[in-house]
């Protein structure tokens, strides 16, 4: 196993599909290995960027324990999205919008303090920040959190953490109540936005009428087909159509984000 993750460490312009199935087969092997290049990451990330732009089994293994749902990838997930926000750019990228949240809640394992410590560390970025914040909105659509729990969680957020600093921050908080549909929140969304204090590029009052105006289930089931809102369950898929990959690059003008059944795997349990 070892001999086969060595193999795929650097990229070489051809997705490897056979070493990746053969990894998802014998998970059970490969999951120390994965375990030890995060952990090199994490502990080391100026070594790791020194080749990064060609190194590809750190970002095989986030997608990999993700899918495995590994519940020691979590605190080392944690800790590098925590890391210094010029090094968690250069480490992730792109990476963390597109799948850092739903990273948190793949490996989730009943850490509320961890996620929440990540939300309100002002020291992040707000897209680190966002992505915890988007854990949770994933996490209770899948019912794997009583929704009831996240909204009193930003309701409390809303009432007593907003900075007029960190308006962007304050604009992913309001995206997340309306994720999860924002009536028992709107007037203190209304009030945060008429004080200015949310980035009214990313999001409006109008924008949260409009959800309102929809019904509850409605939104739930919008949210539950789109990819932006699922685990990590097929790390194929995910990375396939990456465009450092002659594969990718065919498919470019194809959305990755495109819905798939497949993706869903839990039933919601909302209130």
């Amino acid at each position: 196993m070892k001999t086969v993750i060595e193999s795929i460490k650097y990229n070489d312009g051809k997705f490897p599909r056979k070493q990746l199935e053969q990894i998802i087969e014998r998970k059970e092997e490969a999951i120390p290995e994965l375990l030890f290049i995060v952990r090199e990451v994490k502990e080391n990330p100026d070594v790791f960027l020194e080749d990064h732009e060609s190194r590809m089994d750190f970002h095989y293994a986030i997608h990999l324990l993700s899918q495995f749902r590994v519940k020691e990838f979590f605190p080392l997930w944690i800790d590098i999205l925590s890391l210094p926000e010029q090094l968690s750019d250069a480490v992730l990228g792109d990476i963390i919008t597109e799948a850092g949240g739903r990273m948190i809640a793949s490996v989730f394992k009943g850490d509320l303090g961890s996620i929440q410590t990540l939300i309100e560390n002002t020291q992040l970025s707000e897209f680190v920040r966002g992505q915890g914040l988007h854990a949770l909105v994933i996490l209770a659509l899948h019912g794997l959190l009583e929704r009831k729990f996240v909204i009193n969680y930003f309701k409390t957020l809303l009432t007593e953490k907003l900075s007029e600093e960190h308006d962007g921050f304050n604009a992913h908080l309001v995206n997340s109540c309306v994720d999860l549909y924002p009536q028992e929140t709107y007037e203190f969304i209304e009030a945060a936005i008429e004080k200015e204090m949310v980035d009214f590029m990313m999001i409006s009052m109008e924008d949260v009428d409009q959800t309102l105006a929809m019904p509850k289930e409605t939104i739930f089931e919008e949210n539950l087909t789109d990819i932006h809102y699922q685990l990590i369950n097929d790390t194929i898929t995910e990375m396939q159509w990456w465009t450092c990959f002659e594969e990718g690059k065919k498919e470019e003008e194809i959305s990755p984000f495109a819905f798939d059944s497949k993706f869903s795997n839990s039933e919601p349990n909302l209130k």
